[in-house]
């Protein structure tokens, strides 16, 4: 049986001025609507992530004492702090924390990779890991990622808006589930691992040249990914994609997407 993965966790912000954690605070109160959900801990013990400033030493140097540096997001400091999970410069970004969180915990959640376990090529089964509404007919949707972690939580995004989820870990993958079957839409995460035999952009191409699947309709495509430049956008477009989603993805922006993709979301939803 799958393990099930918690859907929220709890982030400890720490040493900041009342204007900085109010501002960071803020915005964690909307990331607490996307998956995985994180939200503000009152105390260092009770977070099961920590945001540190790295300018006020007292602070990281409780934070250190209390082993949690390989939990902590350290912002600013002169030096980085030696054990810290991540370190960002000012100016403070929340979405570039939130983005270091996410692969804070993909790490963390990596043993669930280990041993193979049960194969995703089927469609994933109603609350895998959380509940889901009931599918709509004919909504399949592939997701496409060399994160298993990733695939996970996108696979529960959808599920939870009533798509049947399917999942590829490598271009291979995706290629024979298109050819398999029709799917609505495609997400494609850019980066697809060094041993991939090509990047998510030509997997778009791929995808939008047609015939790949059976029938005569086209998938939407959406890349999904870290890179957030105007050239990354722009080599995106030229790729075929619909709509260019940026990590760490918000649940707005994910519903304008499925907008895009899907008018029909909008009406059923």
């Amino acid at each position: 049986m799958t393990e099930r993965i918690p859907l929220r966790y709890t982030v400890a912000l720490l040493g900041f001025s009342d204007f900085e954690h109010s501002a960071l605070a803020s915005f964690f109160r909307l990331a607490e609507a996307r998956t995985p959900a994180y939200e503000e801990a009152g105390t260092l013990d009770a977070g099961d992530f920590v945001v540190v400033n790295a300018d006020h030493t007292p602070t990281l140097a409780a934070v250190r004492d209390a082993g949690r540096l390989r939990d902590a997001v350290v912002i600013g400091g002169a030096q980085a702090a030696a054990g810290a999970a991540a370190r960002l410069q000012r100016p403070i970004a929340p979405t570039h924390i939130v983005r270091e969180l996410d692969a804070l915990l993909e790490q963390r959640l990596a043993h669930l990779d280990e041993g193979g376990g049960s194969p995703d090529w089927v469609a994933s089964e109603p609350g895998l890991l959380g509940p889901a509404d009931p599918p709509r007919p004919g909504k399949d949707v592939l997701v496409v990622d060399d994160s298993r972690i990733a695939l996970r939580f996108m696979q529960v995004r959808l599920q939870r808006r009533g798509y049947r989820v399917h999942v590829a870990h490598t271009p291979e993958e995706a290629l024979e589930r298109l050819r398999a079957q029709p799917f609505a839409m495609v997400f494609l995460d850019v980066a697809l691992g060094a041993r991939a035999s090509m990047d998510g952009l030509a997997l778009c191409q791929r995808i939008k040249q047609g015939g790949l699947q059976p029938g005569p309709d086209v998938p939407g495509v959406a890349m999904v990914t870290g890179l957030s430049s105007s050239s990354d956008r722009v080599r995106g477009e030229l790729a075929g994609c619909d709509v260019y989603l940026v990590k760490p993805l918000m649940e707005d922006d994910l519903d304008e997407a499925l907008r895009v993709l899907d008018p029909s979301s909008a009406t059923a939803a």
